[in-house]
């Protein structure tokens, strides 16, 4: 008898590896192998020349375990439902209609105290840049204080539900810190250099998405994530989760009140050792994000400037020249703009030269420059639709949908630049 029962074991054991029921199919993403070796945990902040050489440059995720309670975020403490009601109540916020991501777009503006009174009976989630009074109570990493970083900050979101929120299979275009003031939060994260595995099934390439159900993985459909190598990490109240630019991952909000922090940062491509000549960051540097956070419409500028260079590594006048295409700027702007950005003065512009140049100057110099960054803004009444184009950043990361009206606000923001893909800035996300 006992011979048939092992038979029977043997055959389902064999089916659970078949092709058709490959180990993994049909359950959340990161169940058809065991996760690799966590990545490198520690409790305090690196200096900025360690996080560029050890973390950002080497590409390298690390957490850091409990360093809210080292006083970081005045929010940390202070954002209770009570607080935020009485300091921020009648600010406008972003709210995501439903909590598992699937980039359709379907945003609301309402006010803080009305999320207050919302999140935790019914499926929304709050996915917002936010205010300058709100960043006022976020203070910048120490480890980004100096070297270049300080100048590359791009926003600073704030993602809030009542948990059970799920983020797609993406990555995104910058570094990021993740600060989690409450709650827990799971992640699968995928190294960059599986680029081929992950992207060869389902990637939406406007977006950096993939359309794999991370709740129910069709293995079958995406048969290239069958072995693929995976962290996992498990984020607690109070740790902070440097994601570099372009690793994949999915996140999991564990239900509960959970609010996290996103700090959105260019990829710096060199350290600046003599800009920390006069700074001496530690974990006790408290200086508030808003004071390196830029208008959108420099921010704007980078991440096209960004876009177009950094495939080519470098570019040269008679590239630079054809890519801004608009009756606006006229050629001689066009070269104004060009030697701005030329700092070493080579003929040619570098992704680094982008990341440091002064933007505010630039348009200062050329007005028509902001008027073709500067967009439609604003929202209507309450529950009025949230232009998709508009601070929009899903959790770990929110490019642009497929959605048609996201291009039409891009168009509205960019006016003529260029017909690439690349062009269409890519909001970033976190969930």
């Amino acid at each position: 008898m006992w011979r048939f029962v092992l038979f029977g074991l043997l055959i389902l054991l064999c089916e659970g590896r078949s092709d058709d029921h490959p180990t993994g199919h049909g359950e959340p993403l990161g169940s058809h192998r065991p996760p690799m070796t966590s990545v490198e945990e520690r409790e305090t902040f690196p200096t900025p020349k360690e996080m560029f050489e050890n973390y950002v440059k080497a590409s390298k995720p690390v957490i850091f375990r409990g360093i809210l309670e080292k006083g970081m975020l005045p929010a940390y403490k202070r954002w209770t439902d009570s607080y935020l009601r009485e300091h921020f109540g009648s600010e406008k916020v972003d709210v995501e209609r439903g909590k598992k991501e699937d980039r359709g777009g379907n945003m609301i503006s309402i006010t803080m105290s009305d999320f207050l009174d919302r999140y935790s009976k019914e499926d929304i989630y709050m996915v917002n840049d936010a205010s300058e009074e709100m960043a006022k109570e976020i203070n910048m990493p120490s480890m980004f204080l100096c070297g270049g970083f300080q100048k590359v900050v791009q926003n600073v979101i704030m993602w809030f539900s009542s948990g059970g929120t799920k983020s797609v299979l993406h990555n995104d275009g910058l570094d990021n810190v993740n600060c989690l003031i409450d709650g827990e939060k799971y992640f699968v994260m995928i190294d960059k250099k599986h680029k081929a595995e992950v992207e060869a099934d389902g990637w939406i390439e406007n977006g950096a998405y993939s359309k794999v159900d991370v709740e129910k993985v069709d293995l079958n459909r995406f048969p290239k994530l069958r072995d693929l190598p995976w962290y996992e990490i498990k984020m607690q109240k109070g740790d902070c989760l440097f994601i570099p630019y372009k690793w994949y991952h999915h996140v999991d909000s564990k239900k509960g009140r959970n609010f996290a922090i996103n700090i959105w940062i260019h990829r710096l491509t060199k350290f600046n050792e003599s800009d920390c000549n006069t700074t001496n960051p530690d974990e006790k540097s408290f200086v508030s994000v808003s004071a390196f956070r830029k208008e959108a419409s420099i921010t704007d500028l980078r991440d096209f400037l960004i876009s177009e260079v950094e495939d080519l590594e470098t570019m040269d006048w008679q590239t630079f020249k054809n890519l801004i295409k608009s009756d606006q700027v006229k050629k001689e702007e066009i070269k104004k703009l060009f030697k701005l950005l030329d700092a070493d003065e080579d003929g040619k512009i570098t992704i680094y030269e982008v990341e440091m140049a002064d933007l505010e100057k630039v348009l200062l110099e050329i007005p028509a420059l902001r008027q073709l960054m500067e967009g439609e803004g604003g929202y209507g009444e309450e529950e009025e639709e949230a232009t998709d184009g508009q601070r929009r950043v899903r959790e770990e990361i929110v490019p642009p949908t497929d959605d048609s009206n996201v291009e039409e606000e891009i168009k509205k923001r960019l006016a003529d630049f260029s017909d690439s893909p690349k062009q269409i800035l890519k909001n970033k996300e976190e969930l």
